[in-house]
């Protein structure tokens, strides 16, 4: 069970994303895959347009996206920023990049807030957020999960490079709790 701390600002994000998608379904502990029989992940906050028929998400996704592209534009670069303070990748990714990933995505941002869980889990949150969002975002509450949250990039884009097995994050977003509310803050 998250901390009260945690509670509202989820819930903070759920009424700032709401004005900024005032047409969209902003949902917290949102079920991924309601009435399925498998397992189905609740992401935190998850940001879904109200036609979820397949034929009309991605026409869907990239008019929100467009719509908001200034903020988009503005956590992509905090998530880049972050990731060249502790790596040293030379991490590049633009608004067109971001637009062509997860082309089978089951809402438009899956947002998944890390503040105790262990680095399995945070694996599981930022894997959630990565498969069912056009861009997911993994938010750290504490510098030391933004540090985790880094090493986990690090070591997916290893397995990657490698020729291990495994699936493109590319649109996971790494971001503290006050980039990401100041992002939404400053966007029109």
């Amino acid at each position: 069970m998250p901390s009260p701390e945690i509670t509202q600002y989820q819930a903070q994000l759920v009424e700032m994303l709401r004005r900024l998608y005032p047409q969209t379904l902003v949902q917290p502990e949102w079920p991924a895959m309601p009435n399925q029989e498998m397992y189905s992940p609740h992401i935190d906050v998850a940001v879904c347009p109200l036609e979820t028929g397949a034929g009309h998400r991605n026409i869907e996704f990239d008019r929100l996206m467009d719509q908001s592209r200034q903020f988009i534009n503005e956590i992509v670069k905090k998530h880049v920023d972050n990731i060249r303070k502790s790596d040293d990748h030379d991490s590049t990714l633009s608004f067109e990049q971001l637009k062509l990933k997860n082309r089978n995505a089951r809402c438009l941002l899956a947002i998944e807030i890390e503040n105790r869980g262990s680095r399995k889990h945070i694996m599981g949150g930022a894997i959630n957020a990565a498969s069912l969002g056009r861009i997911g975002i993994a938010v750290a509450w504490t510098p030391k999960k933004l540090e985790a949250f880094i090493k986990l990039h690090r070591y997916l884009r290893f397995l990657s490079s490698d020729g291990n097995i495994t699936f493109d994050t590319t649109n996971l977003l790494i971001l503290d709790h006050e980039q990401l509310r100041q992002a939404i803050q400053n966007a029109p």
